[in-house]
């Protein structure tokens, strides 16, 4: 068995758009022994029978489990237990996933990265991190005109997209700082320890059905967009970081399973998108590193 889920795998936020999706996709299919979500929410009732039941599809199902806990609390045992047990973990829990955080909430999830990563390093078997960062990390690149392929993840950082969405401005760059604040906390701890960090730059991946045609200029499903042909630029910006729910999952499996030794360290940082067509956004260090192979185009 891949050593990076021989232990388990726990993903953290494990109740939302990510977690939750990810979760399911695990369930039915990794070999690993255990899964754990990790979520400041209850589980609603049904939640983990609906898990279990899609477990069943294995020969020797995995244990499930659902743990409440505070990832803020670096004395909440709840989780660090769990992170003591697991061989790999997939962080997606912030305080306000959505781009108009407010500091309060960029604090918060800046806590959770810091106690979470600092605790994977510390684990007798966890000797895999992965971390959903943000496209937003390199938002200030969204008018520099950029020519497909040029925006690659070793360009001076660009913290904070600032866009209009046809009803009001928008301003990413407090939910951006928390991400980038992240980055560099795991590129700190691979450095003086046996943990490998994946970075993955996700691009805009919906609730729900995840369809490109719901895809605009409001940037964030918490907003809306008028049809305003001023905003194509905007629009295409949006539209070309689009990942759908197929390459979601492949990708963090991918993330999750790949081998360190075609890195050039034990911390790498991907752009997460699909394979839209024309798209500024770089995936050739992603398809390296992690055997990635996106299969939709936003365009198709």
């Amino acid at each position: 068995m891949n050593p990076h889920i021989q232990n388990g795998i726990a993903v953290t936020g494990a109740l939302g758009n990510l977690g939750w999706k990810l979760l399911c996709h695990l369930a039915e299919h990794s070999a690993a022994p255990r899964l754990v979500g990790l979520d400041l929410r209850d589980a609603e009732p049904g939640r983990l029978e609906q898990l279990q039941t899609i477990s069943e599809i294995h020969t020797d199902p995995p244990q499930i489990d659902l743990i409440t806990c505070d990832l803020s609390d670096w004395q909440d045992q709840r989780w660090r237990t769990a992170i003591n047990e697991v061989s790999a973990v997939v962080h997606f829990a912030a305080k306000n996933p959505f781009p108009e955080a407010t500091w309060d909430d960029a604090t918060v999830s800046i806590d959770m990265t810091n106690n979470l990563s600092q605790a994977a390093t510390d684990s007798p078997t966890l000797s895999r991190f992965v971390f959903a960062t943000s496209n937003h990390v390199m938002g200030r690149y969204k008018d520099a005109n950029l020519n497909p392929g040029e925006l690659h993840t070793d360009l001076e950082a660009g913290v904070g997209t600032l866009w209009h969405t046809g009803q009001k401005d928008m301003d990413s760059t407090v939910y951006a700082v928390a991400k980038f604040a992240g980055e560099r906390q795991c590129k700190v701890l691979s450095e003086k320890s046996d943990t490998s960090f994946v970075c993955v730059r996700i691009g805009w991946w919906q609730p729900g059905e995840n369809r490109p045609a719901t895809i605009s200029a409001a940037g964030t499903p918490t907003q809306q967009s008028d049809p305003d042909p001023t905003l194509e630029q905007t629009n295409r910006w949006f539209r070309e970081m689009w990942l759908s729910n197929r390459d979601f999952l492949h990708l963090f499996e991918r993330s999750l399973l790949a081998d360190t030794s075609t890195w050039p360290q034990k911390y790498i940082v991907v752009n997460g998108m699909s394979n839209n067509a024309n798209m500024a956004w770089d995936l050739s260090h992603t398809r390296q590193c992690l055997k990635y192979a996106p299969q939709d185009n936003v365009y198709a």
